[in-house]
């Protein structure tokens, strides 16, 4: 029988986490300042640009010149089972000889990880190690420093072979509780081990907090129990608290700079729409602003019609509406998918996942920072069917406690709060906005508006 291949891809959250045991005099040097200082100190390109006159971090007087040396208890890179799923692509032998591609037409599928625990073998998750590191001490029985080197991407990947179709069912994931995070530490495959190896990640946060360490299993061992047994909020919570994120967000949006003059355009396209069809009545003042912004379009729609261009008023009065949302739609965008800094990833792959896998956002990653607020603006639609199967954008704490604003699919956002609340023990400093209540929002206030400027306008005039 031939045999068939397979690449399996662990994606989404990644990293690199190190922990390593200090000093007491290190320990107390720390503890009490701030986390940016302690970022500052051990993110130190050079030794001679670290702060001077802090006490040694090991025993025998000497301090790691790398924030990632700090390692005797525990050091690995890989991607975490917590929020992620995993994506089998099939591929066949390619050119040179022992290399693959992706096979055209071949079997391809994407697993929740989340979503399928459940329903598989006991094998499919194992806890090799459990760390458990306590932040809330000042008087540490062993204490350490945890670093963590958080990214976005694809970081365990592994290629398999089989004498027929895949079965998720024979995949096994073996991982390190590493104080919340479950870093993969090996992939088999109806019981072969595979090797795995880096794909591709950029880089969204580093955290580095001090404690005790209170838990380290060898391995073999249990996972470390869950943060106080708090229970992660429900859908409704999720849901409900969605609601004013969404609604500052398109105010911010409609209340911008360029955002508000394009918004009264906008207002008043629609209520002489909204007057045409007999939904409102216009009289007196407002009908003559009404009047002019139409005559106003008629003059403009003349000027180009000299240069050849036909510009109907409704076409104008279209457009007007169209960049209204898109304004909105970018401002709201900001604060994930325009302003992410990819300089070092590959834009040529990340454009071609977009032509294969139709995925929006790579298409977005792919172009250069300063242009995609205008592709936002522009081409809008685009990113609205993105965000119709991935609505949300969580920003706080992240599961290792760092800040983050991450993109979470429709039906993941309640495995993603467990994920935080399991690893940090809360879900407090959430803010949750969801795109489709954005986009809602926005023509809710235009029409909205519309009507109610009208019924003033009436009054005063």
């Amino acid at each position: 029988m031939t045999p068939r291949y397979f690449e399996i891809s662990i994606v989404r959250w990644c990293g690199e986490f190190v922990c390593g045991r200090v000093t007491q005099a290190f320990f107390d040097y720390w503890k009490g300042r701030p986390e940016e200082d302690l970022a500052t100190f051990m993110t130190a390109w050079e030794t001679d640009e670290r702060e001077a006159g802090v006490p040694a971090a090991r025993s025998d007087g000497s301090t790691p010149d790398n924030w990632y040396e700090f390692d005797d208890v525990e050091h690995i890179s890989n991607a975490v089972t917590n929020n992620n799923y995993i994506r089998v692509v099939e591929l066949e032998p390619g050119e040179p000889e022992g290399s693959f591609r992706i096979k055209a037409g071949g079997y391809e599928e994407d697993f929740e990880i989340s979503a399928i625990a459940g329903q598989m073998p006991k094998n499919f998750l194992t806890c090799v190690r459990s760390i458990e590191v306590d932040q809330d001490t000042d008087g540490p029985a062993d204490p350490v420093i945890v670093g963590k080197a958080l990214a976005k991407g694809a970081d365990t990947v592994a290629r398999c072979t089989t004498s027929g179709p895949f079965d998720i069912r024979k995949l096994s994931i073996s991982y390190i509780d590493f104080d919340g995070d479950h870093v993969v530490d090996g992939l088999t495959y109806d019981g072969q081990d595979l090797e795995v190896e880096g794909q591709f990640s950029d880089g969204k946060a580093m955290l580095f907090y001090l404690g005790d360490l209170n838990v380290l299993s060898p391995y073999g061992g249990d996972a470390a129990p869950a943060a106080g047994g708090v229970k992660p909020p429900g859908k409704l919570r999720l849901l409900a608290g969605t609601l004013w994120p969404s609604f500052a967000t398109t105010l911010k949006a409609v209340f911008s700079l360029f955002g508000f003059p394009v918004f009264l355009l906008a207002m008043i396209g629609a209520a002489k729409y909204l007057h045409l069809f007999d939904l409102i009545e216009l009289k007196g003042l407002a009908l003559r602003i009404i009047e002019t912004q139409k005559d106003a379009l008629d003059e403009i729609a003349e000027l180009a019609a000299k240069y050849g261009i036909g510009l109907p008023s409704a076409v104008a009065d279209a457009f007007v509406l169209y960049l209204s949302v898109g304004n909105t739609m970018a401002r709201a965008e900001k604060g994930d998918l325009v302003n992410v800094d990819n300089d070092d990833s590959d834009h040529w792959s990340l454009f071609k996942e977009w032509l294969t896998r139709g995925r929006v956002d790579s298409l977005l990653l792919s172009l250069p920072k300063i242009t995609r607020d205008g592709f936002v603006r522009l081409f809008w639609p685009v990113m609205m069917l993105y965000r119709l199967k991935t609505p949300f954008v969580v920003t706080g704490a992240g599961p290792g406690g760092d800040i983050i604003s991450s993109s979470v699919p429709r039906r993941e956002l309640s495995g993603f709060a467990e994920m935080v609340t399991e690893a940090r023990g809360t879900w407090k400093g959430q803010t949750v906005q969801d795109f489709r209540q954005i986009f809602l929002w926005h023509v809710v206030l235009v029409l909205g508006a519309s009507a109610l400027t009208a019924h003033v306008l009436q009054r005063l005039g």
